[in-house]
C-alpha cells in the first residue's frame, strides 16, 4: 500500500491540469463503444481521460466516500434526491478542475496519447445516462455525447458475458414511470412473465435509453448534446468523426481516424475474432453479425417491443 500511494503521490506532481477549455462527457452504457470514443477524442493534445469515474474499485471508493454516503454507491443511477444529484455534480466539477482524480486517470500512462500537462477532460461514464439533461444543464460550457448500439448487437454483446438485465431497477424509477405509456408498462409486464433472455435484454435498453430516447423523439435535448449511434461512428467513419469535431469544437486529427482499425485497449471483453476483424477494416462485419443469430420471427417481436415503447430509432435498421 505504501509504494502504491508513493506512486500516486509522485504521478500527481507529474501531471497538471489547469481546466481552460470545454469537457467532454459521454453517455452510454457498457458494450456500446464508449471506450472507442473516448481514445478517438483521447488523440487531441489537451484532453486527459477519466474514464469510470464511479467505478465500485477499493482505489475509486476511497476517492468517493468524500463525496458520497456508502449507500449512494451502486452500479446504476435512476432516481436521485436534489441533495445526491448535487454532489455528484460537486464530484465531476472537482474533477474537472483537477481538485481531486479517481482510479482510472491515467489508465493511458504508457500510451502515446498520453498527456502530463492538459486544459480539459473525456469524461466516460457508464452509470448516469438517466441524469445526462441535468448534467448538461449544470455543466452548460461543456458538451455531452450520447453513444447508442443497435438494441439486438448491443443485447446480444451483453448476454455472451452473461450479464444481467435492468429491467426491474428502471421500470421502478418513478422518473420513467411518470413518462410510460399504459402499452410500455402492459409491455413489460409481458416480457418479465413469459419471454426469450434477448427479448428481455432488448427490454432493458428500451428502459435504460428511456429518457434520452424520448426526448430524442420529442425535439427536447440540451442543445451542448449530441447523439451518436455506434454504427455511423464504424460505417462512415471518418465523417462521423469531422462532424463530431465541429461539434464539440475540437480540431480533427488523422489519428482519430486511425483509431477506428485498431483494437482498443480497454476491449478486454472482445473475442479474438472481434479483434481480428478490427484489425482488418471489417466494419460491416461488426455492425451486421448479430443479423445471422436472429431469425425474422425474433426480429419482429423486438421491432415490437420499440414500438410498444414508442422507439423509432433502429426500427429500419432491424
Amino acid at each position: 500500500m505504501r509504494i502504491k500511494n508513493l506512486v500516486k503521490s509522485i504521478l500527481s506532481k507529474l501531471h497538471t491540469h489547469k481546466k481552460t477549455k470545454s469537457d467532454i462527457y459521454i453517455f452510454t452504457l457498457p458494450r456500446a463503444g464508449s471506450t472507442l470514443l473516448a481514445e478517438i477524442l483521447n488523440t487531441d493534445s489537451t484532453y486527459k481521460l477519466a474514464s469510470e469515474s464511479l467505478a465500485l474499485n477499493n482505489d475509486n471508493k476511497e476517492i468517493l466516500k468524500n463525496y458520497f454516503q456508502e449507500d449512494f454507491l451502486v452500479e446504476r443511477y435512476t432516481d436521485l434526491s436534489s441533495i445526491e444529484l448535487e454532489r455528484l455534480l460537486n464530484y465531476y466539477s472537482d474533477l474537472s478542475q483537477g481538485k481531486t482524480w479517481n482510479s482510472y486517470y491515467w489508465s493511458d500512462l504508457f500510451k502515446p496519447t498520453h498527456k502530463f500537462k492538459t486544459s480539459r477532460t473525456i469524461f466516460k461514464t457508464h452509470k448516469i445516462t438517466y441524469h445526462y439533461d441535468h448534467f448538461m444543464s449544470h455543466f452548460k460550457d461543456d458538451f455531452g455525447i450520447y453513444l447508442l448500439r443497435n438494441p439486438i448487437s448491443h443485447s446480444l454483446s451483453r448476454m455472451n458475458l452473461n450479464w444481467d438485465s435492468y429491467i426491474a431497477l428502471y421500470a421502478a424509477s418513478n422518473r420513467i414511470s411518470n413518462l410510460l405509456t399504459n402499452r410500455a408498462k402492459n409491455k413489460i409486464e409481458q416480457i418479465v412473465e413469459n419471454s426469450s433472455t434477448l427479448e428481455k435484454f432488448v427490454t432493458s435498453w428500451c428502459l435504460e435509453n428511456y429518457i434520452l430516447l424520448h426526448h430524442y423523439k420529442n425535439k427536447n435535448l440540451p442543445s451542448n448534446l449530441i447523439v451518436l449511434k455506434y454504427e455511423e461512428l464504424l460505417i462512415n467513419s471518418e465523417q462521423t468523426i469531422k462532424n463530431l469535431c465541429s461539434k464539440v469544437n475540437l480540431d480533427y486529427n488523422p489519428n482519430m481516424f486511425k483509431c477506428i482499425n485498431l483494437p482498443s485497449s480497454g476491449i478486454v471483453h472482445s473475442t479474438t475474432e472481434t479483434k481480428n476483424q478490427i484489425e482488418s477494416g471489417n466494419k460491416n462485419y461488426l455492425v451486421n453479425r448479430w443479423k445471422d443469430k436472429v431469425d425474422p420471427e425474433m426480429r419482429e417481436k423486438i421491432k415490437d417491443i420499440l414500438k410498444s415503447f414508442d422507439i423509432s430509432l433502429y426500427l429500419d435498421e432491424l
